[in-house]
C-alpha cells in the first residue's frame, strides 16, 4: 500500500543492536573496574606483586674449648624459583634450561623430595620402622593421597570420623605403592610424561611439590640447588631475562670443617620430617626450615636457631624483586663453646680407627678373632671439673651431608637409615664359616637366628633385626649409649670395696693357682693364672680373676650380696634402685646409664627372662619333665577381649612375683583360679576339656621348670663372684667407666659430667658459664686410693703389666686397668669375641686426664690401650717419636703371649643361669 512508513527489520539491523549491546557490557565493565571498584582492584593487584621473603637466621656456632670451629655457617650463593601467574606460564620450558645449566657446571639440584626413582621407593630419615609409617602416612595425606580413599570408605557418612574410620583409611594409603604415588604426582602437577624422561620429570616435580608443601605457610622463594659455585649464580644472573621467575640470593649454610671429627656429640641439622606439629607451634616452617636431629644441634636448639627476618618486597610479572618496601633483621643464634679438645678428640678417632683396622687385618689372637672389629668409642674427661675432653664414637658420619639437600647419596641413605641386614648377614655369615656352629643349617637358616624377621611389622618379609648388635651403626652413640660388662676394668671397684669393707688389707695374699671355687662342687679353671702368691697390687697388675672372686666371696659372706653395690654407686656404678638418686652422668647428651650387680635389679632380670621361658613352655604344651597338658598362650594377641588381657595380665605378674621370691610366696590356689578364668574366657579353649588335672600339671610346669630354678640362681654365690670381675649383669657405658677412673685418680670426688662450657651471644661475649658441679664426695679413704692407684700403676709399667707393651716409652707415668668382657658364652657362634677395654688416668703423681677406650669384639683391652696413649698425646702436646698405628701392632702383638702369661681368660664354668650375660667369663 501506498504511503506505508513501516520499516523491515534486517539482518544489518540486527548486528547493529547487537553491536551497541556488546560495547555497552564493556563499557559497562570498564567503568564499573576503573572507576565504580577502582580501588579495590588496585590494592589486590599491589597485593599480587608485594610479598614477604623471610631471611633465615645464622645459626650460632659450635666451639671447642680453645675457640676452635666445631659447626659454622657459611654463606652461599642460592638459587631460586618465585611463582606468579607469568612465570608459571614458562615453567617447563624455563627449569628445562636451569636443570640444563646446572647438569653443565656440576651443580647438584636440592632435593629433600623423599620419593625416588629407580627403582621407586621412599627414603624416610629415621631406621624405626613405625617413625617411617607415621611418615610416610603424612607425606601422603599432605599431597591429598587421602581424599579419594575417604570418600570411599566413609560413603558420604555424616558425624565424626571414628579411629576405626581412620585406622582403614591409613592402611588403604600405605597400600600405595611408591610408583603408583609417582604417577599421581606428576598427573597432579600436570607433567607431561610423554615428553619427559623418568628423570626429568622427578626434577620438575621436585619444585612443583615444594611450591605446594610451601603454600601452606605463605609465599616464599623455591631453593632450586643451594651451596652453588660463584662463577654459577654469575651465570644465571646474566641470564635473568631468559629465565623468568629464577632469582639469586645468599643465605647461610651449615658447615663442619672437620667432617666425621666430633660427629658423636655434635650431631646435625636436618629438615624437619617427624614431629611437626611440634615445631609448628614453635613457629617453624615445616616446609623449608632445619633443625637440630642429634647430639648438641639437637639438645640446644633453641639457643642456636637465632630468630628469623624477612623482606616485604615487590615483584614484577616475572617474579623478580624491584622494589624492597622494608625489613627485619634476622637476629643470629647464641653460640655454644663445649669443654672438647678438638685436637684430643681427633686422636680418639684417629686412634680408634687405626687399632680398628689393625685388629681386622690380623684377627687371630690366641683365644680371640676380632675380624669385626668394627666399633669402638674412646672418652676423656678432666678428673679435676667433670669436663669431657673428648668424646668418640665410632664408625661416625659427615655432618656435613646432612646439612645442604642434595648431598646424601641412596647408597649413603641406605647405609645410614635403611640397612639391608640380609644382605649384610649373608656376607657376615659366610666370611666368618658361622654355618659350622649350627649343624645341618643353611646360611638362610643362620641369617634367621641372627637376623630374624621384625615379628613386630605385621606382614613384615623384609626387615630384619640385629639381635646380636653385630652391624656397625654411624648413628648410635657407643660412648654414650652403649652398656657392656666392663670385665677386669671393675676390679679396682672391687679392691675399693674390699679394703672399705674391711675384708682385706693391701696386704692381703691368695695362692693364685688359676682356679677358684665356685661353691656346689664346680672348680673354675681360668686358661692362664697360676701366678703363685698374689697381693692386692699384683692382682691389678697381673689381673688375677681368683684373687677378686675371693675378695667377692669374703665381702659376700660377711655382708651379703649388696655390699660391693654399695660402694660402686658411689663412684657413679649404677644407682641404688626405688631411690631419689637420678641415674646418669650428668652430661647434656642423651644417654643410657648401666646398673651394677645387686639384689632387686638381677630379681627384675630373672623374673623377665624365665617369665619368657614360662609362657615358651605353657604354649608348647610340654615341659623337660615329660608332662604334658593342653597348650596354654599368655602372649598378647590384638584380638584378646579386654577381660582375657587383664586375667594374662595378672597371671605374668604372679609367676614374676614367684621367680623373685620363690615358694614362700607361690600359691596354687591362684594360679588354678586364674587358670580356670582365662580357660573360660579365651574363646581359643571352646570346646577343650581342660580339667583339674592338667590345671595342676600347668601349675607345677610353672613351679618346677622356672621359679624353683630361677629362684635357686638368685641365690647362688656366683653372681657376686661373677660381678667382683666385672661379669655378670654389671653393665656400663664407657662414659660411666671413664668417670669411675677420674673418681679413683682425683681422690674420691665424683663430678656431674658436662660438654658445655660457655654460652655466648652473637657478639661473643659469655652469657653463661658452666661451672664444676659435685654429685657425691666418696668418703673413700686415702689410703684405699692410693693402694688401688699404686696398683693400676703397675698394669702400665710394671714386668708383667696386662699394658706395660702399649707404655711402653712413654714420658709420663701412668696407671690404668685392662679389661676384657665376654659378650656371650655363645658369642663364637655369632661371630663376636670379648669387648677390649682400657680405663686409666695420668699424669700418675698429679692426675688431670681419665680415660675410658673400648672396642667391641676388641679381644683384650691391651690391644686397646693404644686409644688412650694417644689421647694423652695429644692432651699433653708430647712428641714422643712413635706413631698410634706402630703402639697397636705392639700391644697386639705382645697381646698374644699375654694370652699364656698375663691376660685374664675365659672360665669354663657352666652358665647355670640360663642368661647369656651371666658367667664366670672374666678376660683382662
Amino acid at each position: 500500500m501506498k504511503g506505508n512508513n513501516k520499516r523491515e527489520f534486517t539482518r544489518y539491523t540486527a548486528l547493529i543492536v547487537i553491536m551497541i549491546s556488546i560495547f555497552t557490557a564493556i563499557a559497562s565493565k570498564l567503568f564499573t573496574l576503573q572507576v565504580l571498584r577502582a580501588e579495590e582492584f588496585k590494592e589486590k593487584a599491589n597485593n599480587r606483586s608485594i610479598r614477604e621473603i623471610p631471611d633465615a637466621a645464622p645459626r650460632g656456632s659450635i666451639l671447642d674449648k680453645n675457640g676452635v670451629p666445631l659447626a659454622v655457617n657459611t654463606q652461599s650463593y642460592v638459587l631460586v624459583y618465585n611463582q606468579t601467574d607469568e612465570s608459571d606460564k614458562t615453567f617447563f620450558d624455563t627449569m628445562d634450561k636451569v636443570f640444563k645449566i646446572l647438569d653443565e657446571n656440576g651443580e647438584i639440584q636440592q632435593d629433600d623430595f623423599e620419593l625416588k626413582i629407580d627403582p621407586f621407593r621412599f627414603e624416610f630419615r629415621s631406621d624405626d620402622p613405625q617413625v617411617k609409617r607415621t611418615i610416610e602416612l603424612r607425606f601422603k595425606k599432605d599431597r591429598g593421597l587421602d581424599e579419594e580413599i575417604s570418600r570411599k570408605i566413609l560413603d558420604d557418612k555424616k558425624g565424626e570420623v571414628t579411629k576405626e574410620d581412620q585406622q582403614k583409611i591409613d592402611e588403604e594409603l600405605l597400600k600405595i605403592t611408591p610408583e603408583e604415588t609417582f604417577k599421581k604426582l606428576v598427573k597432579q602437577y600436570k607433567i607431561d610424561e610423554s615428553k619427559y624422561p623418568l628423570d626429568k620429570q622427578r626434577r620438575f616435580m621436585i619444585v612443583k611439590d615444594t611450591l605446594k608443601m610451601q603454600s601452606f605457610s605463605g609465599y616464599k622463594p623455591v631453593v632450586v640447588a643451594s651451596n652453588i659455585k660463584k662463577e654459577t649464580a654469575f651465570k644465571f644472573l646474566q641470564m635473568l631475562n631468559e629465565l623468568p621467575g629464577i632469582d639469586v640470593n645468599t643465605q647461610p649454610i651449615r658447615t663442619y670443617p672437620n667432617g666425621e671429627i666430633g660427629s658423636a656429640f655434635l650431631g646435625y641439622i636436618s629438615k624437619i620430617s617427624s614431629d611437626q606439629d611440634k615445631y609448628q607451634e614453635k613457629g617453624y616452617d615445616t616446609s623449608t626450615d632445619y633443625v637440630g636431629a642429634a647430639g648438641i644441634e639437637s639438645v640446644f636448639e633453641d639457643r642456636l636457631k637465632g630468630s628469623k627476618g624477612g623482606r616485604i618486597v615487590k615483584l614484577n610479572k616475572q617474579g623478580r624483586i624491584i622494589e624492597e618496601l622494608g625489613r627485619r633483621e634476622p637476629y643470629p643464634g647464641q653460640s655454644i663453646q663445649l669443654t672438647i679438645d678438638k685436637d684430643v678428640q681427633a686422636a680418639a678417632e684417629k686412634s680408634l680407627d687405626e687399632v680398628m683396622t689393625n685388629l681386622r687385618n690380623n684377627p687371630y689372637n690366641g683365644d680371640v678373632n676380632t675380624s669385626n672389629a668394627t666399633r669402638g668409642a674412646a672418652v676423656a674427661i678432666d678428673v679435676n671439673t667433670g669436663a669431657v675432653i673428648a668424646l668418640a664414637s665410632r664408625p661416625g658420619y659427615d655432618p656435613n651431608l646432612f646439612a645442604a639437600p642434595g648431598r646424601l647419596s641412596s647408597e649413603l641413605y641406605k647405609k645410614y637409615f635403611s640397612p639391608d641386614l640380609g644382605e649384610f648377614g649373608r656376607e657376615y655369615i659366610y666370611q666368618r664359616g658361622l654355618t659350622g656352629y649350627y649343624q645341618g643349617k643353611s646360611v638362610e637358616d643362620v641369617l634367621n637366628v641372627l637376623f630374624p624377621l621384625d615379628k613386630g611389622i605385621e606382614n613384615n618379609t623384609t626387615i630384619r633385626q640385629d639381635t646380636y648388635d653385630i652391624y656397625p651403626k654411624p648413628f648410635y652413640n657407643y660412648a654414650t649409649q652403649s652398656v657392656v660388662p666392663p670385665g677386669s676394668t671393675f676390679k679396682p671397684m672391687t679392691a675399693i670395696a674390699g679394703l672399705e669393707s674391711g675384708v682385706i688389707t693391701p696386704g692381703y695374699t691368695i695362692f693364685d693357682n688359676g682356679t677358684f671355687d665356685m661353691g656346689g662342687g664346680h672348680i673354675t679353671h681360668f686358661a692362664v693364672g697360676g701366678y703363685g702368691p698374689v697381693d692386692l697390687a699384683k692382682g691389678l697388675e697381673v689381673s688375677s680373676n681368683p684373687y677378686f672372686m675371693t675378695v667377692g666371696k669374703l665381702m659376700r659372706d660377711a655382708f651379703g650380696d649388696d655390699i660391693l653395690a654399695k660402694y660402686a654407686w658411689k663412684f657413679g656404678l649404677g644407682a641404688q634402685p626405688n631411690s631419689n638418686v637420678k641415674p646418669a652422668t650428668g652430661i647434656e647428651i642423651p644417654e643410657r646409664f648401666g646398673q651394677v650387680f645387686n639384689s632387686y635389679s638381677i630379681k627384675n632380670i630373672y623374673a623377665s627372662q624365665y617369665l619368657w621361658r614360662t609362657m615358651e613352655t605353657l604354649k608348647n604344651g610340654t615341659d623337660n619333665r615329660g608332662s604334658s597338658y593342653t597348650a596354654i598362650d599368655l602372649y598378647d594377641d590384638k584380638g584378646d577381649s579386654d577381660k582375657v588381657k587383664g586375667i594374662k595380665s595378672d597371671l605374668k605378674k604372679l609367676i614374676q612375683e614367684s621367680i623373685k621370691e620363690g615358694s614362700k610366696v607361690f600359691d596354687k590356689s591362684k594360679y588354678r583360679t586364674l587358670l580356670q578364668d582365662l580357660v573360660a574366657s579365651d574363646p581359643k579353649y571352646s570346646g577343650k576339656s581342660i580339667n583339674k588335672k592338667e590345671i595342676d600339671s600347668m601349675i607345677d610346669a610353672i613351679y618346677y621348670v622356672t621359679v624353683s630354678d630361677a629362684n635357686s640362681q638368685l641365690r647362688v654365690g656366683a653372681n657376686m663372684y661373677n660381678a667382683s670381675i666385672g661379669q655378670g649383669i654389671s653393665n656400663f657405658t664407657p662414659l660411666q667407666m671413664a668417670n669411675f677412673a677420674a673418681t679413683i685418680a682425683n681422690g674420691g670426688t665424683r663430678y656431674k659430667l658436662h660438654l658445655v662450657d660457655k654460652i655466648l651471644n652473637a657478639d661473643g661475649k659469655v652469657i653463661e658459664e658452666v661451672k664444676p658441679e659435685v654429685i657425691e664426695k666418696t668418703g673413700v679413704k686415702t689410703e684405699t686410693l692410693e693402694a688401688v692407684r699404686y696398683g693400676m700403676s703397675l698394669v702400665n709399667s710394671g714386668e708383667d703389666g696386662t699394658a706395660a707393651q702399649a707404655f711402653k716409652g712413654f714420658p709420663l707415668k701412668t696407671a690404668g686397668k685392662t679389661g676384657s668382657a665376654t659378650f656371650s658364652n655363645s658369642q663364637d657362634a655369632f661371630g663376636r669375641t670379648s669387648y677390649g677395654l682400657y680405663v686409666g688416668f695420668a699424669p700418675y703423681e698429679n692426675p688431670r686426664i681419665a680415660v675410658c677406650a673400648i672396642v667391641f669384639d676388641g679381644g683384650h683391652g691391651g690391644f686397646v690401650a693404644p686409644v688412650a696413649r694417644a689421647m694423652y698425646d695429644a692432651y699433653f702436646k708430647l712428641e714422643n717419636g712413635q706413631n698410634t698405628d706402630q703402639n697397636a701392632n705392639n700391644a697386639q702383638n705382645s697381646g698374644q703371649n699375654e694370652t699364656s702369661t698375663n691376660t685374664d681368660a675365659q672360665g669354663n664354668t657352666e652358665n647355670n643361669s640360663g642368661n647369656n650375660s651371666v658367667n664366670t667369663e672374666g678376660q683382662q
